[in-house]
């Protein structure tokens, strides 16, 4: 049965309500019947408070044992022939219910809850007309410790909502509800369900604190402040060029992303009222200055375009997101693919930091694309490297270890592709090693072949569902360790790498392999 919430004045009524095709029937000589269509439980205002909705999404009215409640209702239409009602409760242990609405909590113990419903009389009931709600009965006050609230952001624009929640801890609390207040109602309001909506004001990004209070007297409380920003037409957007393709520079499809800087007039603008638009959606698309890639496959240039929709004004950049370009450079805590496994990694700007448990025998801990798929392509960029350091440089008691990059559920053309790329273990083309003390392994997709599949075709993108850097048989680490990873790059070219370390990383290099 769903329920509809209505709020009226001085009430909460929660309402189930199925219709008949026939509210009016004659039989002859008998006077026209009247049925009930709707039926409509009602909570008095008092306790609106109080009620909250559950995690089955039941409206649920919390009493104390001994605590006695008249419920009413409403029953439509106006001109049915019975306006008589029968009440129930569905565990008359925990709450009774008499003939007018009255509920009295009789106890807490065992389940706790009752279905108090009431329907129309029988003999004129409609089929499946009914409201109910959910009473929970707490032998005595079980009081909140905590109060957190949140919301999605941390800022509003005049005349616009946004919902706060609430989570009160613990989660058996007798109330679940909170009182909520603004700091400044002339900056923000918020009902009493936690929305927030901003105020016309001469102040912009004008600071509130919305407070919610428990209800339990406890007194405990929680605020959060929230921005109200005044809508403020934008007149000319310009977008950095930064990314272009005109500038050299392409997009990866691995990192997910790309935040678009730009510049606004007014620069406070209300950038909401900006619209975006990619011309290929396949592609990339985009949301309020920030490019999200696609996940399929599609690779290709297209145009990002912002306008001003008040005075027509765009801008616009084209860019590329490549084929085969993989890039991991770990500036982005909340948006890399590259790392280990079992919570073993932790992130740091510009590096990743892998845990190595202690072992007596062999230590392993891989590290590896975790992105639905990962694209190759032998013709574009054939330069697969890692810039990282090794544990043989880095742990004296270490007397080997074994590095494999390694495919599996690859496909290009046709041919399956998986295995250790050129073979199983430290099967590279080249190690570089760097005057900060890490190595750049390196491997070439058109020289080397993987273990099952051989040579990436040259021609088409390569898709793989799990590509792996297989750091194992690591012997010994007694006391534990950890490694770093700088970066996971593809390159055009050899020459392209080496001018990356350089010039990017800034350090120097000397061949070892």
């Amino acid at each position: 049965m769903k329920f509809n919430k209505i709020i009226f004045p001085g009430f909460i009524a929660l309402m189930a309500v199925t219709s008949c095709s026939d509210d009016a029937v004659t039989h002859g000589d008998l006077d026209e019947v009247t049925y009930p269509g709707e039926i409509e439980l009602i909570v008095p205002q008092e306790l609106q408070k109080l009620v909250y909705t559950d995690l089955n999404d039941v409206e649920t009215l919390p009493l104390l044992k001994g605590e006695t409640v008249k419920l009413q209702y409403t029953i439509g239409p106006d001109n049915i022939t019975s306006s008589g009602v029968v009440w129930t409760s569905s565990n008359p242990e925990i709450v009774s219910v008499d003939a007018e609405g009255n509920i009295t909590a009789v106890s807490g113990e065992g389940v706790g809850y009752s279905i108090v419903q009431v329907a129309p009389d029988p003999f004129y009931a409609a089929s499946g007309i009914a409201s109910s709600i959910k009473v929970t009965v707490s032998d005595q006050v079980i009081p909140a410790t905590a109060v957190n609230i949140s919301s999605d952001a941390d800022e509003v624009y005049a005349g616009e909502t946004l919902q706060m929640s609430v989570t009160i801890i613990p989660d058996n609390s007798t109330y679940r509800t909170v009182e909520w207040t603004s700091s400044d109602e002339s900056i923000a309001t918020v009902d009493a369900k936690g929305l927030v909506t901003g105020v016309a004001n001469p102040n912009n990004h004008a600071p509130v604190t919305i407070t919610a209070k428990a209800l339990d007297g406890t007194g405990l409380t929680a605020s959060k402040v929230i921005y109200v920003n005044q809508i403020v037409t934008p007149e000319k957007v310009d977008i950095d060029q930064t990314f272009s393709v005109d500038n050299g520079y392409n997009c990866a499809i691995n990192e997910g992303r790309l935040n678009l800087g730009f510049t606004t007039y007014p620069a406070d603008c209300t950038l909401s009222l900006i619209e975006w638009s990619s011309s290929d959606d396949a592609i990339a698309t985009v949301n309020n200055g920030v490019v999200t890639f696609n996940t399929t496959g599609e690779f290709g240039r297209f145009t990002i375009t912002a306008k001003c929709p008040e005075t027509g004004y765009t801008s616009s950049v084209t860019l590329n997101l490549a084929a085969g370009l993989v890039r991991e450079l770990y500036h982005d805590e909340n948006n890399y693919t590259w790392y280990g496994t079992n919570g073993t990694s932790t992130w740091h700007d510009g590096y990743l930091e892998i845990d190595l448990a202690p072992s007596t025998g062999k230590a392993r801990q891989d590290f590896k694309c975790w992105a639905p798929k990962t694209y190759l392509h032998a013709g574009e960029y054939p330069i697969f490297a890692v810039k990282m350091e090794d544990v043989i440089d880095k742990y004296d008691t270490v007397t080997k270890r074994n590095i494999t990059l390694d495919a599996n559920g690859g496909n290009c053309e046709g041919t399956g592709f998986s295995g250790g790329l050129n073979g199983t273990n430290n099967k590279w083309l080249h190690d570089y090693k760097c005057s900060d003390g890490s190595h750049v392994f390196i491997y070439s997709l058109t020289e080397q072949k993987f273990q099952n599949g051989g040579l990436l075709p040259t021609t088409s993108v390569a898709t793989f569902n799990t590509l792996t850097f297989k750091y194992a048989d690591i012997e010994k680490l007694p006391n534990g360790g950890t490694y770093k990873v700088y970066w996971i790059q593809t390159f055009k070219s050899i020459s392209d790498l080496e001018k990356f370390v350089k010039d990017v990383d800034g350090v120097t290099y000397e061949v070892i392999k």
